[in-house]
C-alpha cells in the first residue's frame, strides 16, 4: 500500500515538474518557426501540446523533434531526472571544439555555476525562471563534461594498445637492440 502511494507522489511531483518546464519552454522559444521546423500546422498548435490545460498532448515523436530543432532539452531532462538519466547533445562537426577549448568552456561554466550558488544562497525565494536557468548552466557543464571525456577516451585509446603491447614485450625479456 505504501508503495501505491509513493508511486502515486512521484507520478504527481513529476507531472507537475513536466507541466512547468513546458510552460518555460512556450516563454522561450519562437513557437512559430518551430512549429514550422518539426511539421506542425502553427505555433498555436504548438503552444496548445505545451500548455497543461488544452487537451492536445506532446507525443513522444513531436518532443524529440522539438528538442532537437531548439537545441533545447530541459523537458526531456526533467522527465528523466528521477531516472539519474541526463541527455547529452553530441555537436556536429562544425561545433566541434578541441580539448583546450571544452577545458576552458568547463571552467567558464564552474564558474558562472559558483556565482549563482553563491546568489541563491543568500536568497529567500527561487524564482523559477532562475531555476530553469541554473539548471539549463548545469546541463550544459554536464553536457561538455561527457563531451571531453569522450574526447580524452578518442584521443588515448588508439595508443595505449600499442603502448601496452610495447612495455609487456620489453618487459617479457625482448632483446633490445645494441644492448644485447
Amino acid at each position: 500500500m505504501e508503495d501505491e502511494i509513493a508511486m502515486y507522489g512521484l507520478r504527481e511531483r513529476k507531472q507537475i515538474a513536466y507541466n512547468a518546464v513546458c510552460s518555460d519552454f512556450a516563454l522561450n522559444h519562437n513557437m512559430e518557426k518551430l512549429a514550422e521546423r518539426i511539421g506542425l500546422k502553427s505555433g498555436g498548435m504548438l503552444r496548445n501540446k505545451l500548455n497543461p490545460e488544452q487537451p492536445h498532448k506532446l507525443c513522444p515523436v513531436d518532443l524529440a523533434l522539438l528538442c532537437k530543432e531548439s537545441g533545447d532539452f530541459t523537458i526531456l531532462n526533467t522527465l528523466f531526472a528521477d531516472l539519474g538519466v541526463v541527455t547529452v547533445p553530441v555537436p556536429t562537426e562544425a561545433e566541434d571544439k578541441n580539448l583546450l577549448e571544452r577545458t576552458l568552456l568547463n571552467s567558464s561554466l564552474s564558474g558562472e555555476l559558483s556565482s549563482d550558488a553563491m546568489r541563491l544562497c543568500s536568497a529567500d525565494r527561487l524564482p523559477r525562471s532562475q531555476k530553469r536557468k541554473t539548471l539549463a548552466k548545469a546541463q550544459s557543464a554536464i553536457s561538455n563534461l561527457v563531451l571531453l571525456i569522450n574526447d580524452l577516451e578518442n584521443r588515448t585509446t588508439a595508443f595505449q594498445p600499442l603502448m601496452q603491447f610495447g612495455s609487456d614485450f620489453l618487459a617479457n625479456g625482448a632483446p633490445i637492440p645494441g644492448l644485447s
